[in-house]
């Protein structure tokens, strides 16, 4: 609505326009058409409270706890490196 008014006046005089309330556009009928309250159909009183709660519970039985035991090894530092390369390698610069 804004982009509308704002084609043919100032933006000053589009913004007050647009929001006055004076100057409703179809989005603002349809808005208001969806505040109005809607008619209520009646339900049949036949219908009666439904309880809607299960009395009844299921039973639901898990396996025994197992323990488990991972291998357990000892390594060292020195089984794991690597010794530095001998004699160290020299850069071609040098």
């Amino acid at each position: 609505m804004l982009m509308v008014n704002a084609r043919h006046t100032c933006l000053s005089e589009a913004l007050a326009k647009t929001f006055d309330g004076a100057h409703p556009c179809a989005l603002c009928y349809a808005v208001a058409d969806g505040h109005k309250p809607e008619k209520k159909s009646e339900l049949p009183g036949s219908l009666g409270k439904v309880d809607l709660i299960c009395t009844t519970r299921g039973v639901k039985l898990l396996p025994p706890w197992v323990t488990f035991d991972f291998p357990f090894e000892t390594y060292s530092v020195p089984e794991l490196s690597f010794s530095p390369p001998s004699p160290p390698p020299r850069s071609p610069a040098a």
